[in-house]
C-alpha cells in the first residue's frame, strides 16, 4: 500500500486526525473519495461500517 498523508503516524500505524487505526479512505479520512481502494481495504471499511451500525442499533 502506497500513500502519503500528513496525519499518518508511522510508528504506531494510526491516524492522528481520527485517533484510531489508519485505514486510508475511511469516513473522516482526508483521502476519502480521492483514492481507489483495494478489495482488502474495502472489506476492512465494510466490516468497520457494520460494527458501527451494530453499535448505533443497540442504543
Amino acid at each position: 500500500m502506497t500513500f502519503s498523508c500528513k496525519n499518518y503516524e508511522f510508528d504506531t500505524d494510526t491516524c492522528a486526525k481520527l485517533k484510531t487505526e489508519c485505514i486510508p479512505g475511511r469516513r473522516g479520512c482526508v483521502l476519502e473519495g480521492k483514492v481507489k481502494l483495494s478489495e482488502e481495504l474495502q472489506n476492512r471499511l465494510d466490516k468497520l461500517e457494520e460494527k458501527s451500525e451494530e453499535r448505533r442499533s443497540r442504543k
